[in-house]
């Protein structure tokens, strides 16, 4: 995995002023040549660990994609949320919509790209491939976060968790104690209890990456506020905001992959089920046995799923 910082310009933002910093994995695929380059985009609380299994997987897929991004969001992983010129960005939809329009145009700038989403990532994906079409040649939505069908009943720990960080004051109180109380360890397997189906069968050296990486993030001062910032926008849009997404949904025109870990806690199975009636043209790729994070779960079964779809939708429908 290559690591590095990507400097988005400024004239390639609106929001926020100055250029961006932007921390970013990649891997290169062999010979370099062939297909659309990747974009993964990592969840709320997530970076670009988040994609450590399935992005060498992606790239080693011949003549899928020349290259995968793994960026890691302003405030999020080892990206801060200011630059050293003075730009500041905050870490809400809108913000991070901006940033990843620069950022595409930044790592690609001669042709779209296939966007690749979980989570917060998978409604900022489908965000801009609903509003900037001419940048994305192909979605693959991973459990992204939609709005559940009216009077669902939603896992009580989830809904306690967001109900907290939703307060001003007790959020920040809440995330302030769980790092005092627990290791960094505890806190990643705190998080992968919540995230996967099966987190005993999880990869060992990327836990213990994760690991490493939370206990950098204690040393940064926004960390927190970046996370609040980002659950409270996302409550907000999946609430009361719920009909700019589903008319983001209707307005894609992209080939599209849907992707569903039904044993997913933070977004309710309905709600992928009204996303497929929505758009039963999409593909849509059922795991009855994964959770929140697929690629953390079952990489090579992602990979080789994204490898299929990506040769018999995305392919033809450029060629």
């Amino acid at each position: 995995m290559d690591s590095q910082t990507i400097r988005v310009p400024a004239r390639a933002l609106r929001l926020g002023p100055g250029a961006h910093d932007v921390h970013t994995a990649s891997w290169a695929a062999p010979g370099g040549d062939g297909g659309h380059p990747l974009v993964c985009v990592h969840g709320l609380g997530g970076s670009h660990l988040n994609w450590g299994l399935a992005g060498p997987l992606l790239a080693k897929l011949p003549g899928v994609t020349d290259r995968v991004w793994a960026p890691d969001l302003p405030g999020f992983g080892l990206t801060a949320p200011a630059s050293p010129d003075g730009g500041v960005r905050g870490a809400t939809l809108a913000e991070n919509l901006d940033l990843l329009v620069g950022y595409l145009g930044t790592v690609a700038p001669d042709r779209p790209v296939v966007l690749v989403g979980n989570s917060m990532g998978g409604l900022l994906a489908l965000l801009l491939a609903a509003h900037h079409p001419e940048l994305v040649a192909g979605l693959v939505l991973i459990n992204p976060a939609l709005p559940a069908p009216v009077r669902t009943r939603l896992d009580p720990q989830v809904v306690a968790n967001f109900a907290l960080f939703a307060v001003p004051g007790l959020g920040e109180r809440v995330l302030a104690l769980r790092q005092r109380r627990l290791t960094p360890q505890a806190q990643v397997a705190q998080t992968m209890a919540l995230c996967a189906a099966d987190p005993e069968a999880l990869d060992a050296a990327l836990l213990a990456e994760h690991a490493d990486l939370a206990a950098q993030r204690r040393t940064m001062p926004w960390a927190h506020r970046a996370f609040l910032q980002a659950s409270r926008d996302i409550v907000r849009t999946l609430t009361i905001g719920r009909g700019r997404v589903w008319d983001a949904v209707a307005r894609v025109n992209v080939p599209t992959l849907y992707v569903q870990g039904v044993k997913d806690r933070l977004v309710h199975h309905s709600a992928g089920a009204l996303l497929v009636r929505h758009r039963p043209d999409w593909t849509h790729a059922r795991y009855d046995d994964l959770g929140h994070v697929p690629m953390v779960e079952d990489a090579p079964r992602l990979a080789g799923d994204i490898d299929s779809w990506l040769r018999a939708s995305v392919r033809s429908a450029v060629s």
